[in-house]
């Protein structure tokens, strides 16, 4: 009796994620299955073949494998194979425990995970901007709702987009790193925000690598 291919579920937490549609999901495999089948899957009512399972894992970046493992576990966080070179879009209050100690184990259920627009070596993670502090009329912008990758492994520089804290990891900020001959200063690219001095305690969690927006019918998703 040959086994089942019980990746029904971990597909559909996958496709989820993504904003998917069983239509879009059917369009990435290149017209593998159509939707009415791959709702079948998802509800574990019908086995797709190998052929098809390949097919999806490939569409949504991972590997049949990981959709078994994932679906055998279906209370973990989704993790992408490793060479999806994907990362995930970690929550601000985890950013800094994230970037001492990357366990994907820990990130919450549901945790998104993306491909960023660059892939340098070490623990490159996400954030959603909270906010408009960082948005400009003119010159970098970061507008609320973006997404930003960090590095928590680059060293900080004058000029660069940080993301640290000077108290407390429970105030986490996101903005430029100023320096004028000994004093530093974080500074918004709004102009309606301050500009902050900071002492040598501001802990800098990681430099603002690159930035990736998706729009959905005119706004940032």
């Amino acid at each position: 009796m040959k086994d089942k291919f019980t990746i029904g579920e971990a597909i559909r937490r996958r496709r989820q994620e993504r904003g998917w549609s069983l239509q879009r999901t059917c369009d990435e495999t290149g017209g593998a299955l159509y939707p009415s089948f791959l709702s079948t899957v998802e509800k574990g009512a019908s086995m797709p073949s190998v052929a098809i399972a390949a097919a999806l894992a490939a569409a949504l970046d991972t590997t049949v494998d990981a959709l078994l493992e994932e679906s055998a576990n279906p209370g973990g966080s989704i993790a992408p194979a490793e060479s999806a070179k994907r990362v995930p879009v970690v929550p601000w209050d985890m950013a800094v425990e994230w970037a001492l100690n990357p366990d994907p184990k820990r990130l919450p259920n549901g945790t998104p995970w993306i491909l960023p627009p660059e892939n340098p070596p070490g623990a490159l993670f996400a954030l959603v901007v909270p906010d408009d502090s960082m948005h400009a009329m003119s010159g970098p912008a970061f507008p609320l709702g973006c997404t930003i990758f960090i590095n928590p492994r680059r060293q900080a520089e004058p000029n660069d987009f940080v993301v640290g804290y000077s108290s407390s990891p429970a105030n986490l900020t996101f903005k430029r790193l100023i320096q004028n001959g000994e004093q530093r200063y974080l500074r918004a690219l709004n102009p309606q925000f301050p500009m902050e001095q900071i002492d040598g305690g501001f802990t800098t969690v990681g430099v603002v690598s690159a930035m990736a927006m998706a729009f959905e019918k005119g706004m940032i998703r």
